[in-house]
C-alpha cells in the first residue's frame, strides 16, 4: 500500500507540473498569438503607409514631370518668338543698310561728277566714272 501511495502521490506531482507546463504552455501560445495579431496590424498599416507614400510619390513625379515638360514647351515657344523677332530685326537692319547704301552711291556719284567738272575746269578732259 505504501507502494501505491507513492506511486498515487508522485501520479498526482506529475499530473499537477504536466498541468501547470500545459497552462504556461496555453499562456505562452496565446501571447504569441496576441503577439502575431499585433504584428499583423502593425505590418498591414506598414503596407498602406507603404501604399499611400508610393502613390504620393509617382503623384508628385508626374506633377513634376508634367511642369517639365511645360517648362520646355514654353521655353520652345520662347525661342521661336526670339528667332522670329530676331530675323525680322535684321531684315529691318538689311533694308535700312540698303537704302543708305542706295544714297550713299548717288552722293558719292554727285561728288564724283562735280570732282570731274572741277577737274575739267583745270584742263583734264577725257576723265569718266
Amino acid at each position: 500500500a505504501v507502494v501505491s501511495t507513492q506511486s498515487t502521490g508522485i501520479s498526482a506531482d506529475m499530473v499537477r507540473q504536466y498541468k501547470t507546463m500545459q497552462s504556461t504552455m496555453a499562456l505562452r501560445i496565446h501571447l504569441l498569438e496576441t503577439n502575431l495579431a499585433h504584428m499583423q496590424v502593425q505590418l498591414d498599416t506598414t503596407k498602406s503607409k507603404l501604399d499611400e507614400t508610393e502613390k504620393a510619390k509617382a503623384d508628385l513625379q508626374k506633377k513634376y514631370d508634367d511642369a517639365v515638360e511645360k517648362m520646355e514647351r514654353e521655353m520652345s515657344d520662347m525661342e521661336k518668338k526670339y528667332e522670329s523677332i530676331l530675323i525680322e530685326a535684321m531684315d529691318a537692319v538689311a533694308g535700312k543698310l540698303e537704302q543708305a547704301q542706295s544714297l550713299w552711291q548717288k552722293s558719292c556719284k554727285m561728288v564724283q561728277l562735280r570732282n570731274i567738272a572741277k577737274l575739267r575746269e583745270f584742263g583734264l578732259p577725257n576723265l569718266e566714272l
